[in-house]
């Protein structure tokens, strides 16, 4: 079997060299686009040809006998739930919401009576994570998490770093994201036994 011979490597730097236009941020991000798609081309081909050597070496070794085909599928199985279930919680995701204009009509804010149960409730629901749209990525104004793209951005104590700790009221409540304005907690389990004997979940805490 012949070696698998890598992708051609490619400069990054030159998609770096400074240019003298009048949006000199703008050109930085185009570079640094331009820079990822580029490593991620690479990325992808280099997988290819490891994809293909291992297949090529499983076909091999069950061929000569080496290799029982039924108890390998069945590792490879075990082996892939597993990476799969760590990959949820440590890789880097790019998550990006497709909800619509966030400032249509047709997400009304549930009129619950909020201030009346943070006693209660904690303001949990904003603990809550969910992908930003790229429309809050536009406005620049909703902050995302660095390590999660597109999260939305939360304090250590697990809030929304848009949430007033001495009130737990929105700080952007105008620009706030679109899950934010039709979530609706009532029916919410993560937030309540029974909304309306006013019984929260007593695992909030965990969120």
């Amino acid at each position: 079997m012949e070696t698998p011979v890598p992708p051609p490597a490619a400069d990054p730097t030159a998609l770096l060299q400074p240019v003298d236009r009048p949006h000199p941020a703008a050109d930085s991000v185009a570079a640094g686009l331009q820079f990822t798609n580029l490593m991620t081309t690479l990325s992808q081909e280099a997988a290819l040809d490891t994809r293909a050597a291992v297949m090529a070496l499983t076909e091999l070794l069950v061929a000569q006998g080496v290799l029982d085909l039924a108890e390998f599928q069945r590792r490879r199985t075990a082996a892939r739930d597993l990476l799969a279930d760590q990959h949820q919680h440590y890789a880097v995701r790019v998550l990006i919401g497709d909800k619509p204009d966030k400032y249509g009509t047709q997400y009304a804010t549930a009129e619950i009576d909020c201030a009346a149960r943070y006693h209660l409730c904690k303001g949990s629901c904003c603990r809550l994570r969910f992908p930003l749209t790229r429309q809050d990525l536009d406005e620049g104004v909703v902050r995302w998490d660095y390590s999660r793209p597109y999260l939305n951005a939360q304090r250590a104590d697990g809030y929304c770093t848009h949430n007033d700790p001495a009130t737990l009221r929105c700080t952007i409540y105008a620009q706030r994201p679109t899950v934010c304005r039709q979530f609706d907690c009532r029916e919410d389990p993560r937030i309540w036994v029974d909304f309306a004997a006013r019984i929260p979940n007593p695992a909030l805490a965990d969120l």
